[in-house]
């Protein structure tokens, strides 16, 4: 058994150990991605002009560009922002437009005006650096086939880390003895010794998260495939809206702009007993809907289950839908909790830096893991090579035809 271990151990880190590393460095650095975003951008995100603004002055801003610019559909936007930011709010066309230029807009608070604009893809330039980041964490660049892919490669992450606890444990002897020396490293140990060393205690001090960390990927790679129709066959949601299709497939326009929707909204949420304030609106075109979602303090964050949402009707402003995650069924929990847990946004600054070290040992892991298959390879071949039988030597049978 201990022999299968090792190989399933050495073989699933090997296959694994280079998109680790990126999903490593890439998941540590997503970790600052808004103040890295700003730092890059920070001609779109700053405004010369500081004024504090209120979720009110921030939908009459809205609706000022709108007016301004009749073709575009604002998607969605935050409510509350910096008095030295702008108002950063996605595009579409409306239906029968021209497609915009760019499907991100940064408006001044004060007035709506355009700051700037940009495309949300990924790239290497500072406008797309973090979508590029993200993109290679999440999808390596290569869409659907390379989600499925990091999909596959979680799973060995996990087969390696189950197996490579199970090697930690001492065959014979005083087992809890021999067993606190794997959870050690000594500074003054020689490189191959410290390196190894520093490979098994990193991974049993963090094992629980690490594992956390692998299943939430899991999770996330094969999400429509696997885990959602999982999750909500065993836990169906109470209110399902977006399971049906969607009655404008092409897109319309509402009658009501966000300005309109807001105070609707506040009203519906004090009379449900909701004391959260609202922090982000959007529209879904397809649906002709109004979304806000509502968090304790109005800034937008998935600590523990994240957001509540309410959906009202965008020609009317009747409420049409909830997306509660504390009230809903267990179903709703278990798709909301998976990305505050892999992000590391669940507990707020404590668990965010948590996952910023598990990113780096990741990567560290899966250096130190190939130093330690290479340095040991050159034996593991020359016993190989040893128990074969010499080709210059003769057959037993001719030996004993010799002897008869």
């Amino acid at each position: 058994m201990r022999a299968f271990l090792l190989l399933l151990h050495r073989y699933c880190g090997l296959i694994s150990l280079a998109f680790l590393a990126v999903a490593g460095l890439t998941g540590s650095l997503l970790v600052f991605r808004a103040p890295l975003d700003h730092a890059l951008n920070s001609d779109l995100f700053s405004v010369s002009n500081p004024v504090a603004s209120t979720p009110f002055d921030t939908v009459a801003a809205i609706d000022a560009f709108q007016a301004a610019h009749p073709g575009l559909q604002v998607t969605a936007f935050r409510l509350r922002s910096d008095a030295n930011r702008s108002i950063a709010a996605e595009l579409s066309a409306r239906p029968g437009a021209i497609a915009p230029a760019f499907d991100e807009v940064f408006l001044n608070p004060a007035d709506g005006s355009v700051i700037g604009g940009r495309e949300t893809g990924p790239g290497i330039g500072p406008r797309n650096f973090v979508a590029g980041v993200a993109d290679l964490h999440f999808e390596l660049l290569a869409g659907t086939p390379g989600r499925l892919f990091l999909g596959a490669i979680a799973v060995l992450w996990l087969l390696s880390i189950i197996a490579g606890l199970v090697l930690t444990t001492p065959e014979k002897g005083p087992f809890w003895k021999k067993w606190w020396r794997n959870w050690q490293f000594r500074r003054s140990s020689a490189i191959p010794r410290l390196l190894l060393d520093l490979h098994r205690a990193s991974g049993l001090w963090l094992l629980p998260f690490l594992v956390l960390l692998a299943l939430t990927s899991i999770a996330f790679n094969f999400w429509s495939e696997a885990y959602e129709p999982a999750v909500t066959a065993v836990s169906p949601l109470e209110h399902d809206l977006f399971d049906q299709d969607a009655p404008f497939p092409q897109g319309t326009v509402p009658r009501l702009s966000f300005s309109d929707v807001l105070p609707q909204a506040e009203a519906h949420a004090e009379a449900i007993g909701l004391d959260w304030e609202p922090a982000r609106m959007l529209y879904l075109p397809q649906w002709n809907l109004y979304g806000v979602k509502f968090s304790p303090h109005g800034e937008l964050s998935y600590r523990q289950l994240g957001p509540v949402d309410h959906y009202f009707d965008g020609d009317t402003g009747e409420w049409r839908h909830q997306v509660d995650p504390y009230s809903d069924s267990a179903g709703l929990a278990m798709i909301r909790v998976v990305y505050p847990l892999h992000s590391g946004e669940i507990f707020g600054f404590a668990s965010l830096a948590l996952v910023f070290v598990l990113g780096l040992v990741t990567f560290g892991q899966s250096v130190t893991g190939l130093y330690i298959w290479w340095k040991k390879r050159s034996s593991r071949v020359a016993r190989r090579k040893a128990a074969k039988p010499s080709k210059s030597s003769p057959p037993i049978y001719a030996e004993a035809g010799k002897g008869a």
